[in-house]
């Protein structure tokens, strides 16, 4: 029972570090096709500077809630639907969803 439980948390580990692993080569390859450095000083910017959002208080209070609504019913979507397929693929799906909502939801327009 016990081997049986590890042997499926040691295939999923696998798995999520495949994903993992291909979005970085993923991430790279295009960086490299466009001959940009893979860490730039813009990168090193964003990561460092505090976010900034602009715009007033109330708009700002409706776009943070539609994002988490939005969220978490395409992640209810998700979870039911892709769940059999594995806890990697569950998280990735889950992770580029959420980052697309987020993206186009608070994208200064």
């Amino acid at each position: 029972m016990l081997l049986n439980q590890m042997g499926y948390i040691f295939s999923e580990l696998f798995t999520l570090l495949i994903v993992i692993a291909m979005t970085k080569w993923i991430l790279l390859f295009r960086r490299g096709l466009n001959a940009r450095q893979w860490f730039t000083d813009k990168d090193r910017r964003l990561l460092k500077e505090p976010l900034r959002v602009t715009g007033n208080a109330p708009v700002r209070y409706l776009r943070y809630s539609l994002v988490f609504t939005l969220t978490a019913i395409f992640g209810a979507i998700e979870i039911t639907v892709i769940a059999q397929f594995g806890a990697a693929i569950l998280t990735a799906a889950l992770l580029l969803t959420s980052a697309a909502i987020v993206r186009w939801t608070l994208a200064e327009s």
